[in-house]
């Protein structure tokens, strides 16, 4: 913690850059480079001065080029470019990211229907144009009217397209339905056999970061080359050049968009905390990370992504060692304390961003964590083995897979469960009250933990989980059968009489947070839009996943 020299250099980039993207101009980032050079001067810190400003203004002018880059373009009729990213999003809705040539970010397009466009694809989409309400280096959104592919992938992308296909069906051969959108995820990125309500799953309890690839899987894969290297009795330096080289081979493989290049730079620096390097503390690597990727790509400074990358990174690096110290006290096994500090320093950190992002927080993010654990190298590195192993003749990846399967149906089964808790998230409210007791209850764990209180709070949380479990039981299910249901396209004006119940088979429309009922009172189902809800005895309706 002693290297924190660039920490105010880091500060200043990220405010100006996103100062820039907010006010799409100079005024506030020169009055913020400003400030902070006066201050330098007034604390007599010349080398601080000179370091932080050139850095304030090297991002500033960086972020403001791309903007005006970006108002100065002038976009084709119809447009054409190449597919960044590509995601369905629910039955009739898909986003892609478009590449543009001379546009200095990433085109989100919607589309409507049932697409699979494939990454590095070349394509010509006609629609219409229109302003974003996100804030960013591009401020449009494209709604397709029609989308055309007109080149496929060709020379690498093509082989990493390959590469893909292989291994995905690969996993849907060989792996049951819970692990095979999870598989491919951890691996290589690639969240293609992910739905809306599993994505919610991992959100829930605080596992996202598990279902794609994150900054722990670079440093699983990195650490894991380091240490055969090390059981070879080879030297500390052609180590570091492995992981290095390991690293390389793996962004290539997972692709080059800014949530891999974020992983990997912030991998690298969680790599550093672990093996606590003289040369460089990790602090001093993650202010450099910051600042070569917002020069890199400024619109990294506006995106939670981002955010929360840093931010659970920074945590790690400063809380592990404090939360480690006290919570070896307590006589548990040293790799659940481990897990436990690292699940705690990354959460408490992060619950802030979460509330402001999504306006409820996970309570089970620590336990569902520390529960995976275990599970989440062996997926990571026997994982991409199998990949290696589908790329060459005779099926030998299918026992890399079955080995991987046991290890993926438990982190699905411990995110399924925590998310069906009673308290598995909460809602936080709306503007700053909201975001202040979520920082709050944060600061005052740490302070339960750095008091030594830790087997009391989870005493506690034991305690408040097993009551809300037992008050928040659901009554017996009713068979739709006795109650008399129907089955409808649409929902009608008036329905036959003795109608207990309604399913609508309509996939049309967002998916609903609250039950739906007639004025009459009769419950209405929509399963191909809720997913599979339930009518209980008291009359209530509850989705599988929790919504309500």
């Amino acid at each position: 913690m002693r290297e924190l020299r660039l920490l105010p250099a880091a500060g200043l980039a990220w405010a100006v850059v996103f100062s820039v993207i907010l006010t799409r101009g100079l005024m506030v980032a020169t009055l913020l480079v400003t400030a902070v050079l006066v201050g330098a001067v007034m604390l007599r810190q010349p080398g601080q001065a000179v370091t932080t400003v050139a850095v304030g203004m090297a991002t500033m002018l960086v972020a403001r080029m791309r903007v005006g880059q970006a108002e100065r373009f002038v976009f084709p009729d119809p447009l054409i470019g190449t597919v960044g990213s590509f995601k369905q999003l629910e039955s009739d809705l898909a986003i892609l990211r478009l590449k543009v040539e001379g546009y200095p970010a990433l085109i989100p397009v919607l589309l409507r229907g049932d697409h699979a466009v494939p990454h590095s694809a070349q394509v010509v989409v006609e629609g219409h144009i229109r302003d974003s309400d996100r804030p960013g280096v591009g401020t449009v959104l494209v709604t397709a009217d029609q989308l055309e592919v007109v080149e496929e992938a060709t020379g690498y992308a093509s082989w990493v397209n390959q590469v893909r296909d292989a291994f995905q069906e690969s996993v849907l051969a060989t792996v049951g339905p819970s692990s095979q959108g999870l598989l491919p995820g951890m691996v290589l990125g690639d969240t293609r056999l992910q739905d809306t309500v599993e994505e919610q799953i991992y959100i829930d309890t605080g596992l996202s970061h598990l279902s794609a690839v994150s900054g722990s899987n670079v440093s699983i894969t990195t650490t894991s080359v380091m240490v055969v290297l090390a059981l070879l009795t080879i030297g500390p330096r052609i180590q570091l050049a492995g992981a290095a080289i390991a690293l390389v081979v793996f962004v290539s493989l997972v692709g080059t968009e800014p949530s891999v290049l974020r992983a990997a730079v912030t991998g690298m620096v969680g790599l550093l905390a672990v093996l606590n390097s003289r040369r460089m503390e990790p602090v001093h690597g993650l202010c450099l990370a910051v600042i070569g990727l917002l020069l890199w790509d400024p619109d990294l400074a506006v995106q939670y992504g981002f955010i929360l990358s840093v931010v659970a990174t920074a945590g790690i690096v400063m809380l592990f060692p404090l939360l480690y110290r006290v919570l070896a006290r307590t006589g548990w096994p040293d790799i659940l304390v481990r897990a436990v500090a690292v699940a705690v320093a990354a959460d408490v950190v992060t619950m802030p961003v979460i509330a402001v992002m999504a306006g409820q927080v996970s309570l089970v993010a620590v336990l569902a964590n520390v529960l995976v654990a275990p599970a989440v190298a062996p997926v990571t590195v026997v994982g991409l083995i199998a990949v290696v192993l589908t790329l060459a003749p005779g099926g030998l990846e299918v026992l890399a897979l079955r080995i991987c399967e046991p290890f993926t149906w438990w982190i699905h089964q411990v995110g399924s469960v925590c998310q069906g808790l009673p308290i598995s998230t909460v809602g936080t409210g709306e503007g700053l009250l909201g975001t202040l007791w979520v920082v709050t209850a944060c600061c005052w764990i740490i302070v339960g933990i750095h008091r030594g209180l830790a087997r009391v709070m989870a005493v506690l949380f034991t305690v408040l989980l097993a009551f809300h479990w037992y008050g928040g039981r659901l009554p017996p299910r009713v068979d739709p059968a006795d109650v008399g249901y129907v089955v409808v396209d649409k929902l009608p004006g008036t329905v036959p009489p003795g109608t207990g119940l309604i399913i609508v088979t309509d996939p049309d429309g967002a998916p609903a947070d609250r039950p739906t009922a007639t004025r009459e009172g009769i419950p209405v189902m929509y399963p191909n839009r809720d997913g599979e809800v339930t009518l209980h005895t008291d009359g209530s309706q509850h989705a599988a996943d929790g919504r309500f």
